[in-house]
């Protein structure tokens, strides 16, 4: 193995460094466009059902490439993929700025983007196990901050850009971000391919096991895809203003960041299975969801923190268990579950964009708090398989 994965702590913090600005960077365009929501709509006229095409579409595209990426990173090595995707995103960002005349023009670039977040996704869960860092699990919880931290951002380009000097701008920052990426996985993940026997092998859990993770992961994910796609419309339908409705949703995501990162600090010394973990935590979740029924400012806010705080903290836990219990094909085994968190977040608009519709925000937010109890439930009924 090359000297780099065996280097000091230094070495390690720059290689999770760097994955996480990749996770960041795929991530971004997909959560941006549910931040831009009353921005873009405006632009293009469209409705919240229609629109939440622009949402699921990116996430619909990451279904397809989930379990095809999963298999072939095993092959091909992470490296390889992450830039691949990068470089694609890269491009969507840049098209999305100074070309897209079109709504169905930025939802075709939005899936484009979606299928190599896919990509990358099962990439980065591989090269932190070929690693070999000693706290896997704090890895995994930096890791998965780059999800909320795609969030964070996009809701301050709200009011400092999209309010500013126009939404597109922020798409073109996010080509920016994607060229740091770029540069700090060419510099600090090496070019590895797995031993043909390694890539061959299927994950050590039943796939059974893996499939109900990912439906579980997929109830959960619906309610964090409903969180991210409408807090900033739900607020500003709520009486905040657009700025203040956008910095709620930073805050949101800075509250699922710090959570998530101390979360890492236990997990490689916990003793309790992370899917009971997990399942628990996201009852807290459901308590601020339901608060968000309530339509008034300063409810919302405060809902708005607790539903981040406990809405989006479990992906730390389910991936630390299945990293864990498949190690040698954590590409594989994390391209079933995905399957299943990116049927929920593509979901998750359409559905709830059809329901803002019919009957307002407080019966989508219900049907959302139903689906978090529905996910809490099946994972701790398999809390002991991983």
């Amino acid at each position: 193995m090359p000297e780099r994965y065996r280097g000091p702590v230094a070495q390690h913090r720059r290689i999770v460094a760097a994955i996480m600005v990749a996770t960041v960077s795929t991530v971004y365009p997909g959560f941006l466009i549910g931040a831009l929501t009353v921005q873009v709509s405006d632009e293009f006229s469209v409705t919240e059902a229609t629109y939440g095409w622009g949402l699921g579409g990116f996430f619909l595209a990451a279904t397809a490439g989930s379990a095809v990426f999963g298999r072939l990173v095993q092959r091909v090595g992470p490296r390889r993929q992450i830039l691949t995707g990068l470089v694609v995103t890269l491009a969507m960002n840049l098209y999305i700025a100074l070309l897209a005349g079109g709504w169905w023009q930025l939802v075709g670039a939005l899936a484009v983007a979606g299928f190599v977040n896919a990509s990358n996704q099962t990439a980065v869960n591989l090269a932190l196990t070929q690693a070999k860092i000693p706290r896997l699990g704090l890895a995994i919880a930096l890791k998965q901050s780059g999800m909320p931290m795609a969030s964070m951002i996009s809701g301050l380009m709200v009011p400092a850009v999209a309010l500013t000097v126009g939404w597109r701008w922020a798409y073109g920052l996010g080509a920016a971000l994607a060229v740091v990426a770029i540069i700090g996985v060419l510099r600090y993940i090496d070019p590895l391919r797995p031993a043909r026997r390694q890539a061959r092998l299927g994950p050590v859990s039943g796939r059974r096991d893996l499939l109900m993770a990912a439906v579980l992961g997929g109830c959960l994910s619906f309610a964090a895809g409903s969180l991210n796609a409408w807090i900033v419309s739900s607020g500003v339908d709520a009486g905040l203003g657009e700025g203040t409705a956008g910095l709620m949703l930073s805050l949101g995501a800075a509250s699922g960041i710090a959570l998530r990162v101390f979360a890492g600090t236990r997990l490689d010394l916990m003793t309790l299975r992370p899917f009971l973990v997990a399942g628990l935590m996201v009852l807290a979740g459901a308590v601020g969801v339901a608060l968000l029924t309530v339509r008034s400012p300063g409810i919302h806010m405060i809902a708005t923190l607790l539903a981040f705080a406990g809405g989006w903290v479990w992906p730390v836990f389910t991936n630390y268990g299945i990293v864990r219990t498949n190690a040698a094909t954590a590409g594989a085994a994390t391209g079933v579950t995905q399957m299943g968190v990116y049927i929920g977040v593509f979901l998750a608009p359409l559905v709830t964009g059809w329901l803002i519709e019919q009957y307002g925000y407080g019966t989508m937010w219900s049907v959302v708090v139903v689906m978090i109890l529905v996910g809490s439930t099946l994972a701790l009924w398999v809390r002991n398989r991983f």
